[in-house]
């Protein structure tokens, strides 16, 4: 195998990743889940682009456009929920999630949890 393979292996390991959101309770008081697929290049690459800078922090709310996904695989939000997200929605839970979908993590964490 080359190391393109070791990567892709590696990458591909990775699988679907979930957070648990408290300040975000269900109709039955649990906590709601957001999954998703790790970040690649590519996405990382079309964030920067629309943020124009790495100080504008509407780079949060276009993370959860981007990546999260419900326990099913859909998309939780859509383009024109970017307003509530930036306006309506705690800012630091925001943070807390967009944090969590960027972040390095290995297959070694993902197994752990």
């Amino acid at each position: 195998m080359s190391v393109l393979d070791h990567a892709r292996s590696h990458f591909e390991n990775i699988g679907v990743q979930s957070i648990e959101v408290p300040e975000w309770k269900d109709e039955h008081g649990n906590p709601s889940v957001i999954y998703w697929n790790p970040i690649n290049l590519y996405e990382k690459n079309i964030l920067f682009k629309k943020s124009g800078n790495m100080s504008d922090v509407s780079i949060l709310a276009d993370i959860l456009l981007m990546k999260a996904l419900d326990k099913d695989g859909n998309k939780m939000f859509k383009p024109e929920d970017k307003m509530a997200l930036m306006y309506k929605v705690d800012s630091d839970v925001v943070a807390k999630i967009s944090t969590a979908m960027v972040q390095n993590i290995t297959p070694e964490e993902v197994k752990k949890n």
